[in-house]
Parts: structure tokens; sequence; C-alpha cells
């Protein structure tokens, strides 16, 4: 949406054109996926099988009009203030600069949603949680205050980075697509992923649909943005996820917002018997 833009714009028509841009991008995002949350096979595997709270969706639409509105005023001004910071496109710089905004969105995002929940700060974040069953609708519904945090913080921390290292508007584009997508799908309600896929070493670092699904049904816990790491690390990973998982792929999608499933506990681990105690 950047690289798209002519070099230098006036204000007005930057902030037209990422607004344009930005805009049509989340759109297509949320109304893709709200295509495919309604359809038969979506349903089949819901991970909480309980209807949308009365006045949700329009809740959410008059929210996502502001959020809209706001990431085209942090990306314009993004824009405007990383033009003279981009270096010659180079694979190594677009793919740099791509990594470094997903790994600085979900540091910035894990620690600013946790302070997000505490009570002095949770009236700016109640808006998210008008969804305790989500829709990909739910990917736009944030408050403006939490969207300048949220998304003013992430490309702040992009825009220092590019002070030491140039940046590249490919993989800023490239990132920023990749998180409309991502937020769509996991808002979805949706387990699309195979059950052995939370117990691979891929799953033990990217989230699913049933990770983020289980925030807004429980509140506390789950707070990473695409990745499951940071909550592993620190504790707020949620014991019976991959039981939740599992029940969704099978088509027994929880039904009870509170609900928590039993763990099992781990295997005794056996000793290894000498060998000439086992000759004896």
């Amino acid at each position: 949406m950047l690289m798209l833009l002519p070099q230098s714009p006036s204000l007005p028509v930057l902030f037209l054109g990422v607004l344009l841009i930005s805009g049509t991008l989340k759109l297509l995002t949320v109304v893709g996926g709200w295509l495919v949350w309604r359809t038969r096979w979506a349903a089949r595997f819901r991970v909480y099988r309980r209807e949308l709270s009365q006045g949700q969706l329009r809740s959410e639409a008059l929210a996502a009009a502001g959020v809209v509105l706001t990431d085209a005023v942090l990306i314009g001004a993004f824009r405007s203030f990383t033009g003279p910071l981009y270096g010659p496109f180079s694979l190594s710089t677009a793919l740099w600069s791509y990594a470094w905004m997903f790994v600085g969105f979900e540091v910035w995002f894990y620690v600013t949603h946790r302070l997000l929940h505490l009570p002095r700060f949770y009236r700016f974040h109640a808006q998210h949680h008008v969804a305790q069953v989500t829709e990909p609708l739910t990917a736009l519904s944030f408050s403006v205050v939490e969207r300048v945090v949220l998304m003013g913080g992430g490309l702040g921390m992009h825009f220092a980075a590019m002070h030491l290292f140039p940046g590249s508007q490919v993989g800023v584009l490239a990132y920023m697509l990749t998180n409309y997508v991502l937020n769509a799908f996991g808002h979805g309600n949706t387990e699309w992923l195979p059950k052995r896929f939370v117990t691979s070493w891929v799953g033990r670092v990217l989230f699913t649909p049933t990770f983020h699904a289980l925030h807004h049904a429980r509140y506390q816990g789950h707070y990473g943005l695409y990745t499951v790491v940071l909550d592993r690390w620190f504790g707020t990973a949620f014991p019976d996820y991959p039981q939740v998982h599992a029940r969704a792929r099978d088509g027994e999608g929880l039904t009870r917002m509170g609900e928590r499933l039993a763990v099992p506990p781990p295997a005794p681990s056996v000793p290894a018997v000498p060998e000439a105690r086992q000759a004896l």
C-alpha cells in the first residue's frame, strides 16, 4: 500500500491513497473471511458452538469504520516519515523488514495486550471483547485509542529500526498483508488446521483460530498476536488448548464459555535399567 503511492505525495493525497488501498485490503479480507465463515464446511469445525451476542455485528461495524480511518492516518504518517529512510530494493532488505515487523509487532502486541487487560486500562480494550464468540469482522473491532497504541506502536518500532538498518516498502507491504489475512483467519472461530499441528514444531510457534477463540471466551490468557511463543514462555497459555483444538476438529466445539477440559497427566518416566542388572 506504501509503494503504490507517489514518492512525495501531498498529505491529503497520501491520506486518501492509504485510506483507499488499506481500506480495500481490509474489506477484502473480512468479506472473504465472512463468505468462508458462513459455509457448512466452516460450521462443522466451530471452536465455540454459540450464537453471536445481540448487537455484536452492529457494534463491530461501527468500530471497524473508526479503525479504517485511524489506520489511514497512522500508515500515512509512517509513509511520510519513513520515505527518506528506504534503501534500494533487495531481497535481503525486504526479508529484514518483514521479519523485524513480524517480531516487533508480536512483542509489542503481547506486552500492550496484557496491559490493556489490567482494570485501569481495560476500558480501551473492551470494544474488542464485545465478541465472546468471534467472527471475521471482530478483526477490525477496536477502540480508536487501542488502535493507535497497537498499530502506532508497531509502526513506530519499525521506524526506529530503520535508523539503524535500511527498510523496504516491499517488506512492509508484505507484512501488512499478512497481518490483515491472519487477523481475519484468527477471529474466524473455525479450526481449519489438523490436530497434529498444535504439537508440531510449527504449532509450537504459530497460533491457530482455537488459540485466539479461547482468549475471547476466557479473557485472561493467550495474549499473543500470531504466535504462541510468549504465552508459553510467560505462563499465559491455557493447558487444555490442545484438547479444545482437537474437539473443534472433531466437530465437537465447546458450548459453554467458561468450560475447561481435563488435561491428561504427563506419562511417568521409566528409569533406564543398567545392562548389568538386565543380565541378572
